[in-house]
């Protein structure tokens, strides 16, 4: 069952495409806002693979939900989840949506970075460790709100 389905992010994208065309923007800016644009395509379009591939298996369930692009405030915390989802037992499923067009590398440290084929490389900020953020959240507002699952 689909409780929610992934947002329309056109109005964003439009949005960024509109500020690119302003001439009070130096060549510097202009060039951010391109990788910018390349960026939020990307994570659109992954965003909406995952989704479509989620719902495929998902949709005419019986026992499991499925919630897209929920975003969560508990106590001034923020939680924007890609994909929610739970079953009758309230056993509660996160997923994270990542998308490059490029190599992901982790170094020893726990560090992610993505190198494209122009050899340029970025650091990313660690998926985990944003998942981890919107488990302890989540767990913060089921705990706030008294659910508990079937088995307790």
């Amino acid at each position: 069952m689909i409780i929610k389905k992934t947002d329309d992010k056109t109005k964003r994208l439009a949005l960024l495409a509109d500020l690119k065309k302003s001439a009070l923007l130096d060549a510097r800016q202009k060039e951010w806002l391109d990788e910018e644009l390349t960026r939020v395509r990307r994570g659109i379009e992954g965003e909406r693979d995952a989704s479509f591939y989620i719902d495929s298996y998902l949709k005419d369930s019986q026992n499991n939900a499925v919630i897209h692009d929920l975003r969560l405030e508990v106590d001034g915390d923020v939680a924007q989840i890609d994909h929610l989802f739970f079953n009758r037992l309230l056993h509660f499923v996160l997923i994270e949506t990542k998308c490059f067009g490029g190599n992901l590398a982790i170094n020893d440290h726990g560090e992610f970075s993505v190198t494209y084929a122009n050899g340029r490389t970025y650091g990313i900020p660690s998926p985990i460790e944003q998942s981890k953020r919107h488990e302890r959240i989540s767990s913060k507002l089921v705990d706030t709100l008294g659910i508990t699952g079937r088995l307790g």
